[in-house]
């Protein structure tokens, strides 16, 4: 099933507060540039301490774009915490079937992998979850939008994924060999993940493409997420651990050469899973955007001439 064509977006604030209003007005202009009508949600330029309006707000406000009956490309203006607070307040079912059948698509990435996994756990369908940009971090720039960003983002409303990287794999033999995987492809934002575990907000993914990201945690903390993750079971079920931009800080004394890389080759060698890194995406521009849940194929190309494998990862 695809979604209806829509030249409708819905600025929708879920989570934390803007701090830069001009952002948002910028990704309006880049939006309305492109031919699409643009809306604001009621309390999307909000603020309540550190988020986008009280718990109340925020969630009436996600109640109300999902239960319009119009088909509306939902976007978040930014991420940054509280979807956190909104897990045991939501009727998640009746968010998903609302998602569901007004053909809404929501997107967004960071703080909306919560809700993002927490409606895909209901029973939202994979083609009305779009992990992807935000308006204020990816549309709001003084130099615009990028134009890998833009691209990735323009053919994904189709239903269309098709991204291609060059980083290194990391198994448990140190082989370097790869066979195509077919499965669904979700994750997102580590930390969110981790949030969720032991919470009906977590989707029991079975032979996953899980893709992860994070910012500004240091290699250690990053380690001890992905340990948990698999001390509880997520991994055990996964075909391949895809890691995208993780913005780390640099390493501190205690490191002692301890990095992302050596992370990844002792979390392959810990779960047998194939680890891919240097995927596009994360709290990075440009990004890529892919579909929660829905069925990918991932593929090795050949070497490229800096040595690192090229890889694909399609969504159709």
């Amino acid at each position: 099933m695809t979604n209806k064509p829509t030249n409708r977006v819905v600025l929708c604030s879920p989570s934390g507060a803007l701090l830069e209003p001009d952002r948002l007005d910028r990704a309006v202009s880049a939006l309305q540039s492109l031919s699409f009508e643009v809306k604001e949600s009621v309390h999307c330029r909000t603020r309540h301490q550190r988020f986008a309006g009280t718990d109340e707000q925020r969630l009436s406000d996600l109640e109300a774009v999902l239960a319009s009956t119009d088909p509306s490309f939902i976007m978040a203006t930014r991420g940054g915490y509280g979807a956190s607070r909104l897990m045991d307040k939501a009727d998640w079912p009746t968010l998903a079937r609302h998602l569901n059948a007004h053909q809404h698509v929501l997107c967004g990435h960071s703080d909306i992998t919560a809700i993002q996994l927490a409606l895909m756990a209901a029973g939202a369908r994979p083609e009305h979850l779009l992990h992807g940009p935000m308006a204020s971090f990816d549309f709001g720039d003084e130099a615009g939008v990028h134009e890998s960003t833009l691209q990735y983002f323009l053919s994904s409303l189709g239903g269309q994924v098709s991204i291609h990287w060059e980083g290194a794999i990391y198994d448990r033999d140190d082989a370097g060999s790869f066979e195509p995987l077919e499965g669904p492809v979700w994750g997102g934002n580590l930390t969110m993940l981790c949030a969720l575990v032991g919470t009906p907000s977590l989707p029991k993914i079975q032979a996953g493409i899980l893709i992860l990201e994070d910012v500004n945690e240091a290699v250690y903390k990053i380690e001890r997420m992905l340990l948990q993750l698999h001390q509880a079971g997520v991994l055990a079920t996964q075909q391949a651990i895809v890691l995208g931009q993780f913005n780390e800080p640099a390493p501190s004394v205690h490191d002692n050469g301890y990095d992302l890389s050596i992370l990844a080759q002792y979390l392959a060698k810990l779960t047998g899973l194939p680890v891919l890194t240097q995927f596009p995406f994360g709290h990075c521009t440009p990004k890529c955007c892919w579909y929660q849940g829905k069925k990918g194929q991932l593929r090795q190309a050949s070497p490229s001439t800096n040595g690192l494998p090229q890889w694909s990862l399609v969504q159709s």
